[in-house]
């Protein structure tokens, strides 16, 4: 993680993504910019969340892991989305895991200019209530979507959500084949069934193999199969 002190940049950032005018003045002078890598974890189980979180670039993803050592895919986020405001509404501890998909940033406000000013403000609820009725309504999707559907419609929903960006357009990337272990798990099912399902999705020309990755070759078909029950 790393703090960015640029009053410029964040202003910029805050006009170009409509935030301006939802927080009250004081609020605004407690924000700063955070900056996470690809892979780095932006907070963990049992972290006391000390800032709430915009995301204003990038892509994270959250997953929890079970008390048998596995991990569950919970769903992935996109800008705008909000980190820590149910832990700072409820005073609880980090529930999920938190990790950048890519190279991310944020816009942090400490908590304790929220208690001051923000947490009376009714523009910053309706802000923080829409986001927490948007959690709750994907949430039910992907949790359809682990427990109902087959392994082909939950990794398609899964490429289309780590490929397709917050503009709906697709960052081809590849996955490194050591990591489809890791991902079998948060999806729920064995490396072996999810190479099969691989090898489907290579033969009808959905994705392909090549030097060590999987690249998407077909995004559109990919979305047809996910049938729009996406972790996203």
């Amino acid at each position: 993680m790393r703090k960015i002190h640029d009053p410029a940049a964040l202003r910029s950032l805050m006009s170009q993504h409509q935030l301006s005018g939802i927080f009250d003045e004081k609020t605004d002078e407690a924000m700063e910019l955070f900056a996470f890598d690809k892979g780095e974890l932006v907070c963990s189980v049992g972290d006391r969340m000390e800032h709430l979180f915009i995301l204003i670039k990038g892509k994270i993803k959250i997953y929890k892991v079970l008390p048998n050592g596995k991990s569950i895919l919970i769903r992935f986020y996109n800008s705008l989305s909000t980190i820590g405001d149910l832990e700072m509404l409820n005073d609880l501890t980090v529930q999920s895991t938190v990790e950048a998909v890519n190279d991310t940033l944020f816009i942090g406000i400490k908590e304790q200019a929220l208690i001051d000013t923000a947490f009376d403000d009714p523009v910053f609820l309706r802000f923080i209530i829409k986001h927490l009725a948007h959690k709750l309504h994907t949430f039910s999707i992907a949790s359809s979507v682990n427990l109902l559907y087959p392994v082909e419609t939950r990794f398609a929903s899964y490429l289309v959500s780590i490929t397709v960006d917050e503009n709906d357009q697709a960052e081809i990337e590849g996955i490194k084949t050591a990591k489809l272990t890791e991902i079998a798990e948060m999806l729920g099912t064995s490396y072996r069934h999810l190479n099969r399902v691989i090898s489907k999705f290579a033969a009808a020309g959905l994705v392909q193999r090549s030097r060590g990755s999987l690249f998407v070759k077909d995004i559109n078909q990919l979305k047809k199969l996910a049938n729009g029950n996406l972790y996203s």
